[in-house]
């Protein structure tokens, strides 16, 4: 039995960025099997109709800690110093794992919600929270944060994730990367060890990089030029490596990572929330892999992709002092197949074609937002927003059916945060 999406507009987001109109997915083990018009139909085949509807890749948010959506809302307009030597927010120690376990729950759910198939996500005991990831239907890169004061235990922790999943994502939704979280709670030493183990073991490396002006200061004072000094020395100025942030780069230090290839996970909302700045988006666009990240809700309080690439399209181009470059095309790539090259994935996931996995959003054209039609992709980028999300899908199977939630109810998981005492706090 095969589900046939029918008469479609497409964003196929692929080498050509072709856009097609009233055409059929048929969609068989996951997999889109073929596109067409008028494809042919068992009596078995179960149909959505989209006569009313564009179909685009789903959205590819390449930096997260999902599981930390409780923390929306507990640390506003606070001075960069604040989050001097340790991100932490106002009550977290009060968290238990299962405030982290619901917390990871509703923010999968919030993302599917959001037309968000798959995350790159990291935390401490990511051994026991992927599962959580899992069992929501998306797809994700789950790393255990590295720190040297936590290693033995994270080591533990990343050799089990890479056990049980894998680094290629051929046969599982979930795979497996390292790690270290920044490199001022990193020595050169471990950083060293992350760039060997994840050669060997084939994975791809996640951390924060020039993210604070302090982090910088802690890795001068090691003995390095700058963070782009520290990452070539360990091994790790090189395309396997994906890079959060990197908003405190000097000028001959972009030049360097561009020429180094390193990949950078954008987190615009993120950024500016916390420090007041951000990167020079327009000179990394078409040099380096880019993606685009919502980070925690404690810095990024939505977790809306849309949002995400309209600020950064927008804030790109005041930085770039030209309102042509970052067109619409460059942004909706930055989203769906360039975030999946980012995080390794462009072979399987980030276009809509044939023998690429079925991981789609299915955008309700009946909503004012996306109305007139003029530009399919003009509306989705500068006028959707997740009311449009109709359906979503991953590896073919539906997660999201009118705009409600198949595995989950909405209401239900809010219901468990207030009856966790999360909801409608005291100020």
């Amino acid at each position: 039995m095969a589900l046939i999406l029918t008469d479609a507009a497409v964003l196929t987001m692929d080498a050509e960025d072709r856009v097609l109109r009233g055409v059929d997915l048929r969609i068989e083990d996951g997999r889109i099997a073929a596109i067409g018009r008028y494809l042919p139909r068992a009596e078995s085949d179960r149909v959505i109709d989209c006569a009313r509807a564009l179909v685009t890749p789903g959205f590819v948010n390449v930096h997260t800690h999902a599981a930390t959506a409780l923390f929306r809302g507990l640390a506003e307009d606070l001075p960069r110093d604040f989050w001097a030597g340790a991100y932490r927010v106002p009550g977290q120690e009060r968290f238990t794992p299962a405030d982290y376990a619901l917390s990871l729950r509703a923010a999968c759910a919030e993302f599917l919600l959001n037309g968000v198939t798959c995350i790159a996500d990291r935390l401490a005991e990511m051994d026991r929270l992927a599962p959580v990831i899992e069992a929501s239907g998306m797809r994700a890169v789950v790393g255990s944060t590295l720190t040297d004061a936590r290693a033995p235990a994270a080591w533990r922790e990343t050799e089990a994730l890479l056990a049980r999943y894998g680094t290629n994502g051929a046969a599982s939704r979930i795979i497996a990367c390292i790690a270290p979280h920044a490199l001022d709670s990193c020595a050169d030493a471990l950083l060293a060890e992350v760039a060997r183990r994840a050669e060997r073991a084939g994975a791809r490396v996640f951390l924060h990089v020039a993210q604070s002006a302090p982090e910088v200061a802690a890795v001068r004072a090691r003995g390095h030029a700058g963070a782009l000094a520290c990452l070539q020395r360990a091994g790790l100025a090189n395309g396997r490596t994906v890079a959060a942030h990197a908003i405190y780069l000097d000028d001959s230090e972009i030049e360097g990572w561009c020429d180094a290839g390193i990949a950078i996970a954008h987190c615009p909302a993120s950024n500016l929330k916390i420090e007041a700045r951000t990167i020079p988006l327009h000179r990394f666009v078409d040099r380096v892999p880019v993606g685009l990240g919502t980070d925690w809700t404690a810095s990024d309080n939505a977790m809306d992709m849309i949002w995400e690439a309209r600020l950064a399209a927008l804030v790109g181009k005041q930085s770039a002092g030209d309102p042509t470059v970052l067109p619409v095309r460059t942004m909706l790539r930055m989203m769906t197949i360039e975030g999946a090259r980012v995080l390794g994935l462009d072979r399987l996931i980030g276009s809509v074609e044939a023998g690429k996995q079925a991981d789609l959003v299915v955008w309700d054209l009946d909503r004012l937002e996306m109305a007139p039609a003029h530009d399919l992709g003009v509306n989705l980028l500068y006028a959707a927003s997740p009311r449009s999300v109709r359906d979503v899908l991953v590896a073919g199977e539906v997660l999201v059916r009118e705009g409600r939630l198949v595995r989950a109810e909405e209401a239900a998981l809010v219901r468990e945060m207030r009856d966790a005492g999360w909801c409608d706090q005291p100020a």
